[in-house]
């Protein structure tokens, strides 16, 4: 079993370039026959996909040379190179499917036989830094499907970075194919390369936190490097790229995952610089329109619990890992936890002890858990009440990242544990793949039932971290608020995709059900009550937005305009006393002011989505009273599990593959 590793350059980046970052330095320090480089692509990005096919040519003519059929590639990039390296992804794919297919039509020759042997086997491993695919191409389903030949898969995303190009493959865009791929998205402080090194000394915590998880993910995978050490660091300072503070992986495994604990704490502290460094504006800096804030800051919540006091999922564990009994008390309603039997569901006396342990060890972690309850009197330290949410910590990112880490009773893991974190992950994707999955007619609205995805969400959350229970209670009972939805949306008609996906997820679970016809009268009219009220829905909405394509360009003019204000008064920053500046930023104000109003047609833009909306719940409630239909649940029975066999089969079916990969052509055919 051998290890192939692939580095991808961000946008105008270069092997060559003077200026160093966490590529260059960690693609150097493997041996060029262990590895290949791709250089970043030029502006307009239109070099990703050429990048990608040249990679997985290289790959194939490293799997041929390969004795063992089980081989590892890992792969890690920044910016659009984390998107060409989740093309390669999907290109390896394509052509694993193209060639099976001339399998099963006996065409295949020998050497494409071995291919297709040695791409079965290949496991694929992904680090990407802040994966973003530019303004015209973060739609491209190659650049946002995680294909099920990637076993390992994490994402570090910066909030901080507010260019409006710059906007990341996260949650709500990712696709994960296989619920097998372990998925890990961190995010981070700062903007879209403040991790790729140490550019100030008020920024470090960044990069040393970066520069340690790609080294532990690549080696844990077998990649290995020069006289086995992790790469040096980049600084401002080069006096301080030695320092032995930035390669964790020296002090002892017990003690590892205070000390990246540690980092986090630090980072924490640097809060104020890293926002600062997103804040930044220059008069000419990618689209001219004015900074926003990254939409993932607002579903933090859904990438790690108690978002208030951990900036990412790592983060959390870590601190789970480091100090169970007083994590388990302040975060987990000092529950009993199956992973940490001996140090949960504990006194509050051991809680204090190992509570003196952290402050000892960690001062500054100590003094940010007064926002949890935790106090001195004089040199000892108090607790409150138990806090947190109602479930424990699977521990699923150090599992992932830093195995290690584990102490030796939480490596396996607890298998009604691992469920309903499976099944919370995918109500998560599902929503967020529904709000996300609309037509470009829509760009600048909801579909239909956003609100109802986003209600679901919601009530999921709220069952697992605020609702007393064993995982399997919460598992069912989540279960049941998916079938619920489901139900309700059928009944009411819905001619959203949302039902249809929901009832694939509850099918996932083993809960089938089927839809009849109640009466001919009452389906009649229940399509006359729906067919109406939906006509009185769109009559609304189009004299509300003053019709389609008048309200389309209202909304066009008035988002420029709007955005010009805002664009202008980011560039002149603080009014202070300068009257020159004051009046610039009054006229700034005035664009912002017009374009808003005009962007929502004068005010009766809002006023009509608040009708619409009453409308069509009006016809939904209407429609199920009636009661059309009927939702029925049915056994899962051996035709439902060859159903279901057969919709995989369907769905592995190769459709037109893209064999623009351009591998000898005595792979794929004989002769």
């Amino acid at each position: 079993m051998a290890t192939f590793t692939g580095f991808c350059f961000g946008t105008g980046e270069k092997s060559t370039m003077k200026k160093k970052n966490i590529i260059s330095q960690f693609s150097e320090a493997i041996p060029p026959e262990d590895r290949f480089v791709r250089e970043g692509p030029g502006m307009l990005g239109k070099e990703v996909t050429p990048n990608a096919k040249e990679s997985v040519n290289d790959v194939v003519k490293w799997l041929l040379k390969q004795e063992d059929d089980k081989n590892t590639l890992n792969l890690s990039g920044f910016s659009r190179g984390s998107v060409t390296c989740i093309e390669i992804a999907n290109r390896l794919k394509k052509l694993e499917l193209a060639l099976e297919a001339e399998a099963k039509k006996d065409n295949l020759s020998p050497k494409g036989a071995e291919v297709l042997r040695k791409l079965k086997n290949l496991e694929i491993n992904i680090f990407a830094m802040d994966p973003v695919a530019g303004m015209s191409d973060k739609g491209v389903m190659d650049r946002r499907v995680i294909p099920d030949n990637v076993k390992s898969y994490v994402a570090v995303l910066q909030t901080d970075e507010m260019r409006r190009d710059f906007k990341p493959q996260d949650m709500t865009r990712a696709i994960i194919a296989s619920p097998n791929t372990q998925v890990s998205m961190l995010p981070m402080y700062g903007n879209h390369s403040d991790t790729t090194k140490i550019k100030k000394d008020s920024m470090q915590s960044g990069a040393k936190i970066m520069w340690h998880s790609l080294y532990q993910f690549l080696t844990q995978h077998g990649t290995t490097f020069k006289d086995g050490k992790m790469p040096q660091m980049v600084t401002s300072d080069p006096k301080k790229a030695g320092n032995p503070y930035s390669d964790i992986s020296q002090f002892p495994p017990e003690t590892q995952s205070k000390e990246m604990l540690k980092l986090f704490n630090q980072h924490h502290q640097e809060r104020e610089a890293y926002l600062k460094s997103g804040k930044t504006v220059k008069l000419v800096d990618g689209i001219p329109v004015p900074r926003d804030v990254r939409s993932l800051n607002n579903h933090l919540d859904f990438y790690v619990k108690n978002s208030d006091f951990f900036v990412n999922q790592l983060e959390r564990e870590l601190f789970k890992v480091s100090y169970p009994k007083v994590f388990n008390y302040l975060f987990e309603q000092n529950q009993k936890d199956p992973h940490f039997p001996d140090d949960s569901a504990s006194n509050p006396e051991d809680v204090i002890k190992e509570l003196k342990q952290l402050k000892d060890e960690d001062p500054a972690l100590f003094a940010r858990l007064s926002a949890r309850g935790v106090g001195l009197d004089g040199q000892e330290p108090t607790v409150g009440e138990p806090g947190g949410v109602y479930c424990t910590e699977p521990c699923s990112t150090v599992r992932q990242m830093f195995p290690g880490m584990l102490p030796e009773g939480a490596k396996s893991l607890d298998p009604d544990v691992a469920k309903l974190a499976a099944l919370e992950k995918d109500v998560h994707r599902l929503t967020f793949k529904y709000e996300r999955e609309k037509s470009e007619l829509l760009a600048f609205s909801q579909r239909s039932q956003a609100g109802k995805a986003q209600a679901l969400r919601d009530e999921v959350r709220n069952i697992i971290e605020n609702e007393p229970g064993s995982p399997q209670d919460k598992y069912d009972k989540v279960l049941n608020k998916v079938e619920e939805h489901y139900k309700h949306l059928t009944e009411a008609s819905s001619a959203s995709q949302l039902p249809h996906m929901l009832r694939g997820l509850l099918a996932q679970h083993d809960r089938h059900f089927q839809v009849k016809d109640t009466s001919v009268p009452r389906v009649v009219m229940a399509e006359f009550i729906h067919a109406g009220l939906s006509l009185l829905k769109e009559t609304v909405d189009l004299t509300f937005s003053l019709g389609h394509l008048g309200g389309g360009i209202l909304s066009a003019v008035g988002t420029a305009l709007q955005d010009f204000g805002r664009r202008c008064n980011d560039v002149i920053g603080k009014v202070g006393w300068n009257p020159l500046k004051g009046l610039a930023s009054a006229v700034a104000y005035a664009f912002e002011g017009i374009g808003f109003a005009i962007k929502n047609s004068f005010g009766l833009k809002p006023l009509g989505n608040v009708i619409t909306s009453a409308i069509s719940d009006i016809r939904d409630e209407a429609v199920k009273a009636i009661g059309p239909v009927k939702v029925e649940k049915v056994d899962s029975t051996e035709k439902c599990k060859q159903l279901k066999k057969g919709l995989h089969d369907l769905q592995e079916k190769p459709k037109d593959p893209d064999m623009g990969n351009k591998v000898d052509s005595s792979i794929a055919y004989k002769g």
